[in-house]
Protein backbone atom coordinates (compact mmCIF):
# COMPACT_ATOMS: atom_id res chain seq x y z
CA UNK A 1 0.00 0.00 0.00
CA UNK A 2 0.84 3.46 -0.54
CA UNK A 3 1.39 5.84 2.30
CA UNK A 4 -0.71 9.35 2.31
CA UNK A 5 0.41 11.92 0.03
CA UNK A 6 1.83 15.59 1.32
CA UNK A 7 -1.05 18.22 1.28
CA UNK A 8 1.05 20.32 -1.18
CA UNK A 9 0.60 19.79 -4.99
CA UNK A 10 1.52 21.25 -8.30
CA UNK A 11 -2.36 22.55 -8.18
CA UNK A 12 -1.99 24.57 -5.05
CA UNK A 13 -0.11 27.12 -7.19
CA UNK A 14 -1.56 29.24 -9.80
CA UNK A 15 -0.37 29.32 -13.29
CA UNK A 16 -1.15 32.50 -15.97
CA UNK A 17 -1.15 29.94 -19.06
CA UNK A 18 -4.37 28.00 -17.36
CA UNK A 19 -8.00 28.84 -18.44
CA UNK A 20 -10.28 30.00 -15.74
CA UNK A 21 -13.05 27.06 -15.53
CA UNK A 22 -16.40 27.94 -16.80
CA UNK A 23 -18.81 29.26 -13.88
CA UNK A 24 -20.00 25.90 -11.99
CA UNK A 25 -24.13 27.07 -12.67
CA UNK A 26 -23.06 26.51 -16.13
CA UNK A 27 -22.04 22.36 -15.63
CA UNK A 28 -23.79 21.40 -12.11
CA UNK A 29 -21.43 18.50 -10.13
CA UNK A 30 -22.93 15.39 -9.59
CA UNK A 31 -23.48 14.51 -5.49
CA UNK A 32 -22.37 11.44 -4.19
CA UNK A 33 -22.23 10.26 -0.57
CA UNK A 34 -19.41 7.86 0.74
CA UNK A 35 -19.58 5.59 3.98
CA UNK A 36 -17.31 3.61 5.82
CA UNK A 37 -19.07 0.34 7.62
CA UNK A 38 -18.39 -2.87 8.14
CA UNK A 39 -14.39 -2.99 7.08
CA UNK A 40 -16.02 -1.27 3.52
CA UNK A 41 -16.53 1.59 1.67
CA UNK A 42 -19.44 2.40 0.15
CA UNK A 43 -21.12 5.28 -2.38
CA UNK A 44 -24.45 6.64 -2.96
CA UNK A 45 -25.91 8.54 -5.46
CA UNK A 46 -29.11 10.95 -5.78
CA UNK A 47 -31.33 7.96 -7.14
CA UNK A 48 -30.29 5.98 -3.54
CA UNK A 49 -28.47 3.46 -5.48
CA UNK A 50 -25.37 2.05 -2.41
CA UNK A 51 -22.23 0.37 -4.02
CA UNK A 52 -19.46 -1.16 -2.54
CA UNK A 53 -16.29 0.19 -3.78
CA UNK A 54 -14.12 -1.30 -1.45
CA UNK A 55 -12.02 -2.46 1.46
CA UNK A 56 -11.20 0.62 4.24
CA UNK A 57 -10.29 -0.97 7.56
CA UNK A 58 -8.32 -0.29 10.89
CA UNK A 59 -4.89 -1.68 10.47
CA UNK A 60 -1.06 -1.37 12.25
CA UNK A 61 0.16 1.99 10.83
CA UNK A 62 -4.02 3.22 11.01
CA UNK A 63 -6.71 3.04 8.68
CA UNK A 64 -5.98 1.72 5.57
CA UNK A 65 -8.44 1.26 2.09
CA UNK A 66 -7.77 -0.10 -1.18
CA UNK A 67 -10.61 0.65 -4.08
CA UNK A 68 -11.66 -1.95 -6.13
CA UNK A 69 -11.50 -1.33 -10.01
CA UNK A 70 -9.29 -1.49 -12.72
CA UNK A 71 -6.50 0.59 -11.00
CA UNK A 72 -5.25 0.39 -8.00
CA UNK A 73 -6.68 3.01 -5.71
CA UNK A 74 -5.13 2.75 -2.49
CA UNK A 75 -3.65 4.48 0.87
CA UNK A 76 -2.85 4.14 4.28
CA UNK A 77 -2.11 5.68 7.43
CA UNK A 78 -5.13 7.78 8.18
CA UNK A 79 -5.96 8.58 11.78
CA UNK A 80 -9.83 7.31 11.30
CA UNK A 81 -12.59 6.24 8.88
CA UNK A 82 -13.46 10.09 8.25
CA UNK A 83 -9.99 11.00 7.37
CA UNK A 84 -9.42 8.06 4.94
CA UNK A 85 -13.20 8.58 2.83
CA UNK A 86 -11.70 12.46 2.88
CA UNK A 87 -8.66 11.26 0.93
CA UNK A 88 -10.77 8.84 -1.07
CA UNK A 89 -12.94 12.01 -2.32
CA UNK A 90 -9.71 13.54 -3.00
CA UNK A 91 -8.42 10.34 -5.04
CA UNK A 92 -11.58 9.10 -7.17
CA UNK A 93 -12.49 10.62 -10.29
CA UNK A 94 -16.13 11.22 -11.60
CA UNK A 95 -15.55 8.76 -14.59
CA UNK A 96 -14.08 6.04 -12.20
CA UNK A 97 -17.35 6.66 -9.95
CA UNK A 98 -19.53 6.55 -13.13
CA UNK A 99 -18.03 3.44 -13.66
CA UNK A 100 -18.47 2.01 -10.73
CA UNK A 101 -22.20 3.29 -10.33
CA UNK A 102 -22.04 1.70 -14.44
CA UNK A 103 -20.96 -1.74 -13.58
CA UNK A 104 -22.01 -2.73 -9.92
CA UNK A 105 -25.45 -3.22 -9.24
CA UNK A 106 -27.26 -1.70 -6.13
CA UNK A 107 -26.67 -3.98 -3.19
CA UNK A 108 -30.85 -3.86 -2.30
CA UNK A 109 -32.77 -4.87 0.28
CA UNK A 110 -31.45 -8.43 1.50
CA UNK A 111 -27.57 -7.24 1.17
CA UNK A 112 -27.90 -3.40 2.13
CA UNK A 113 -25.86 -2.19 4.78
CA UNK A 114 -26.96 -0.39 7.42
CA UNK A 115 -24.91 3.16 6.44
CA UNK A 116 -27.31 5.34 8.24
CA UNK A 117 -25.03 5.95 11.40
CA UNK A 118 -21.69 5.20 9.20
CA UNK A 119 -19.11 7.77 8.93
CA UNK A 120 -19.38 9.60 5.79
CA UNK A 121 -18.62 12.57 3.60
CA UNK A 122 -20.02 13.96 0.51
CA UNK A 123 -18.23 14.93 -2.50
CA UNK A 124 -19.38 16.83 -5.76
CA UNK A 125 -17.50 15.59 -8.67
CA UNK A 126 -17.33 17.19 -12.04
CA UNK A 127 -18.14 15.12 -14.95
CA UNK A 128 -16.30 17.18 -17.43
CA UNK A 129 -13.04 17.02 -14.61
CA UNK A 130 -12.46 20.45 -15.82
CA UNK A 131 -12.92 22.35 -12.78
CA UNK A 132 -9.82 22.91 -10.24
CA UNK A 133 -10.57 20.89 -8.24
CA UNK A 134 -12.30 18.35 -9.91
CA UNK A 135 -12.91 16.72 -7.06
CA UNK A 136 -14.10 18.87 -3.67
CA UNK A 137 -15.87 18.27 -0.40
CA UNK A 138 -19.24 19.44 0.20
CA UNK A 139 -19.66 21.06 3.08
Amino acid sequence: MTSRPSHTDATDATDATDAAPPPAESHPAHTFTLYASGGRVYASNVRDKLIDLGALAPQAQGWAYQLDGDGRVEAEGFDDARQALAHIAASITFLYLDGQFTALQDLGDRARPDVRGAPQIQVALDPRGQARPAIGAAA
